[in-house]
This record gives C-alpha cells, sequence and structure tokens, in this order.
C-alpha cells in the first residue's frame, strides 16, 4: 500500500495556533473581523469604520498637522547635540527604564523639562500608543524626541498610531506574527461608542475624548446584555488592558 503523505502545519499555521492559545479571546476577534482594505470591523451588530479621526477624538489626539514619515526623515538628518545624546540615552532602553526617567526627572531648567517630555513621550508611546512585544524602545518610537518636542501637539497623532495598527494586523494576517503591533484598545474605544452613543463624531452629549467617558468599569456593565461568549471575551480584554502593568505609571 502506498504510504500516504502527511504534511504537518505550516509555520505559519503554528504561530496562529500559539498566539490564540495566549491572546484575550476578544482581541483576536477584533484583529481577524478587520478588513484592512475598508478599515472597517464587521460584526453581529453592525460595521465599524475605523479612521485617524475617530481615534483622535477617542484618546483626545491631532488628527490635523505634519505627518512623522516627513518628521523622521527631519530626524535622521538634523540632530544637534542634546538631541544626540537623548538618541543615546534612550536607544534601545527598555519601557522601564523610561518609566523610571519619568518619575525620577528633575524639571527645574529648561533642559531638564525638554529630558522629562522625552521621557515621557517615549513612555506613553511604548506603553500604549504604539506598543510592540519587545520590551525595549523601538525605532519607531524614537523621531519624537528631537527639536520639536516642545511642540508635540503641531502633529499628527492621531495618523500615526492608526497607520502603526494598521500594519500590525496586516502583517498578523499575512504573516502569522505572534504579536499584534499597535493600540489594539481604540479598537474597543470605538466600538463601544459607536455602539452605544452613536456615530456622530460631534455629539455634544458624549464630547471628545471618548476615553473619559468608556471607562473600563462602563464598559463592563455595559457588555452586560451582550452574548455570554463575547462578554466574557471582552472583560478579558478589559482586565488585561487595565491591570497590565503598561498601565502602572501613576507618580
Amino acid at each position: 500500500m502506498a504510504r500516504k503523505n502527511v504534511t504537518g502545519p505550516t509555520q505559519k499555521e503554528k504561530g496562529m495556533a500559539k498566539r490564540e492559545a495566549k491572546r484575550p479571546d476578544i482581541l483576536i476577534e477584533l484583529v481577524r473581523s478587520y478588513d484592512i482594505f475598508t478599515n472597517t470591523i464587521s460584526t453581529s451588530v453592525g460595521e465599524f469604520l475605523i479612521t485617524s479621526e475617530k481615534i483622535g477624538y477617542a484618546f483626545g489626539l491631532n488628527c490635523r498637522g505634519d505627518l512623522f514619515e516627513k518628521r523622521k526623515k527631519e530626524f535622521e538628518d538634523k540632530l544637534n547635540e542634546e538631541e544626540k545624546e537623548a538618541l543615546d540615552l534612550f536607544k534601545g532602553k527598555s519601557l522601564t527604564f523610561v518609566q523610571d526617567m519619568v518619575k525620577d526627572c528633575p524639571i527645574e531648567t529648561d533642559q531638564q523639562k525638554r529630558a522629562f517630555k522625552r521621557a515621557f513621550a517615549l513612555f506613553i508611546q511604548k506603553s500604549f500608543l504604539l506598543p510592540t512585544s519587545s520590551a525595549y524602545i523601538s525605532p519607531v518610537h524614537l523621531p519624537v524626541i528631537n527639536r520639536d518636542i516642545d511642540n508635540t501637539q503641531g502633529r499628527n497623532w492621531a495618523h500615526h498610531v492608526n497607520s502603526f495598527l494598521i500594519n500590525g494586523i496586516k502583517e498578523f494576517h499575512e504573516q502569522g506574527s505572534q504579536a499584534v503591533k499597535g493600540c489594539h484598545f481604540v479598537l474597543m474605544i470605538i466600538y463601544f461608542r459607536e455602539r452605544y452613543d452613536g456615530k456622530s463624531l460631534n455629539d455634544p452629549s458624549f464630547p471628545a475624548p471618548w476615553i473619559q467617558r468608556w471607562t473600563g468599569e462602563l464598559m463592563k456593565d455595559k457588555i452586560k446584555a451582550e452574548d455570554e461568549d463575547i462578554s466574557k471575551c471582552f472583560q478579558n480584554l478589559i482586565n488585561y488592558f487595565y491591570n497590565s502593568a503598561h498601565f502602572s505609571f501613576a507618580y
């Protein structure tokens, strides 16, 4: 009898099984249902379009101004001595190192204030806005530390967060990545905001930033009416974010 040629799972399939065993269920479902061509999440209760503008409303981020792609080129070409020292200080450092810098940095002189701003900007990117699977600062986080650190509001942060998240989801879909880079939490904020408050961006009853209204406790209350399995998934993800060490930055 001819021997049947049985092939095992591919590396991509192994990676998908491994990551699904570790991730909160709802995170997998949100990422799976995200269409990278239409930027839409399709659910049993409707479709939710994810845009840079909505991310800006969700977190109170600027959704206009200079794009970070332009700033990256300037960052690479033009660094003064103070900025070079800052780059050397933070390059390859851990999130814990940056968090300690935020806690311990004095703010008496202008130079010290800029050092604090750089540390805080790196921390909030690595821990929340642009998280990665690595415990260390990534090159994507560094362009913010140049001389424009005093004018961070002039940059299009919402577009930056959205682009990074889309790329992370795309890698997850196409490459079987072990982790999904990007701020998945914003998907939950937009989902709850539009499901329960409506889709008007400028409703005065629910002003931006939406994260002020959609706290962990409110989301937990709302999902009690959801399907039991989905409710459990959302509970897991909420606990994952709100109890994560990444959010322990009160000081």
